[in-house]
């Protein structure tokens, strides 16, 4: 698991309110430990946890995440969560410092997690600095879930099962290990316990992306911006899309709701 490295950088992308400082306080709470020393940047402080060190930056008074940054590196902590990689010198900062024995957390917002590499090398970042640290980018949004009182089964259209399908592509539908003959999908319906909307709560639906050596040499070689999104694919890298088609499957919500969350 990338976060059981000593070192290196894994980010996590998505719009606002789609769950990133969640999942990277997940992440803390998982390897937050009393021989880890913890440090964090953030703007606001959203979520705290004993045994971490936490601050909030101030821009306006001269306070920024690239001066956290600094800050922190000076007092030698294992781990460094830098609220959001919004410049040149922020994201600049936490390559050096992922590579000089620190394992950094940190978040952009950018949409699928292959366009995070060209957002950061857009930014002026060392190709070749830049993948020697990366361990891995996270992308994530919330899906609004089926009521579990009042979500209704029904026998899908051939039609309707085909474009799921191919949306999801065969090959992947098959991982799933869906009977396509006999499957039931769920739809929303409405009750007290929901307020009569037929959702109720959220669901992540996820793409990791993994620094591999292909990927690496892609990036090298300053390959162009399709085949770095190519290339993760090829890996094994499950999609947004993908990834919330399984959960429909699964029965926790409906299509519509995975456009609303992944439509570009």
């Amino acid at each position: 698991m990338p976060v059981k490295k000593s070192h290196g950088l894994i980010l996590v992308v998505g719009p606002t309110g789609s769950g990133k400082t969640t999942s990277l306080h997940a992440v803390l709470g998982h390897v937050n430990k009393p021989n880890k020393k913890i440090w964090t940047a953030e703007d606001p402080v959203e979520i705290t946890q004993p045994g971490l060190q936490q601050v909030q930056v101030h821009p306006k008074i001269g306070f920024t995440f690239a001066d956290a940054m600094r800050a922190f590196l000076r007092a030698d902590p294992d781990i460094i969560l830098i609220g959001e990689m919004r410049d040149k010198e922020t994201a600049s900062i936490g390559v050096e410092a992922s590579l000089t024995g620190h394992l950094v957390l940190s978040t952009l917002h950018t949409n699928p997690a292959p366009e995070t590499i060209s957002c950061l090398l857009d930014l002026g970042l060392d190709p070749v600095n830049f993948f020697d640290a990366l361990l891995g980018i996270l992308a994530q949004r919330l899906m609004r879930t089926l009521c579990v009182d009042c979500k209704e089964p029904y026998k899908p259209e051939q039609k309707e099962l085909d474009h799921l399908i191919d949306q999801c592509d065969r090959e992947s539908f098959a991982e799933l290990g869906v009977d396509a003959d006999s499957v039931e999908l769920y739809r929303a319906k409405g009750c007290t316990s929901c307020g009569g909307l037929g959702y109720r709560g959220r669901v992540g639906i996820h793409e990791f992306l993994l620094g591999t050596p292909k990927l690496q040499g892609l990036i090298y070689r300053n390959a162009g911006i399709e085949a770095i999104y190519e290339q993760p694919i090829a890996d094994g890298m499950r999609t947004l899309k993908q990834d919330g088609i399984a959960k429909i499957f699964a029965g926790l919500s409906d299509y519509s709701q995975l456009l609303n969350v992944t439509a570009e």
